[in-house]
């Protein structure tokens, strides 16, 4: 299964060192930044506090044009984003738009990024996406740990693992996602896991 861990959205302590810890060690496959506070020029200055040597591993999930002054993993998208997306058959060839959809292939300012991810919360949603993605996240299956209050979506496992057969996509599990879940999340049938809270708590 892919290990994937999501960055806390709020700051934490020595946060950059325990980044480049994880996103240099074997035990993740990949690491996503999501700050959403983070406004184009602080989460530029981030970026240049991390070990550059493993950016690769790294996907943003905002301010996308970054891809154009890192080299990083790529991006990922969200519902919200969708909103901001432009086909490439109906733009002005003389003006560059930020995000644009070309043949199931997502730009950014004319650059496609090395992989696109997505957040989304039925599988449905994530099938009847207009673009090619590596891999997509879906939520919450368990409570969260991170969101107060935030529960899980679905109660019938059986259900879930037979829509999860039925999709074309490599779905990963977040949401109360803890290393203990590992056997039933592959049991039911998704691709990999992604942490979050169960990290960040972690003393």
């Amino acid at each position: 299964m892919l290990q994937i861990v999501i960055s806390s959205p709020l700051s934490v302590d020595n946060e950059v060192n325990r980044i480049d810890k994880m996103i240099a060690s074997d035990d993740f496959d990949y690491f996503h930044l999501r700050k959403p506070s983070f406004e184009y020029n602080q989460m530029k200055a981030f970026l240049e506090l991390l070990d550059e040597r493993y950016l690769y591993k790294l996907i943003i999930h905002s301010n996308y044009g970054l891809i154009s002054e890192f080299d990083l993993g790529g991006i990922n998208m969200n519902k919200k984003a969708l909103g901001e997306l432009a086909y490439a058959d109906e733009i002005d060839k003389c003006f560059i738009q930020p995000l644009v959809l070309n043949e199931r292939k997502i730009e950014i300012n004319r650059i496609q990024p090395e992989m696109v991810t997505y957040s989304g919360h039925t599988i449905d949603e994530i099938n009847n996406l207009e673009f090619d993605i590596e891999y997509a996240f879906l939520s919450p299956i368990y409570d969260s740990i991170s969101k107060a209050g935030y529960k899980s979506r679905f109660e019938d496992f059986e259900t879930l693992k037979t829509d999860l057969q039925k999709s074309n996509n490599k779905i990963i599990a977040l949401g109360g996602v803890t290393k203990e879940n590992e056997k039933e999340l592959q049991a039911v049938g998704f691709q990999g896991m992604a942490r979050l809270g169960n990290v960040w708590s972690a003393k």
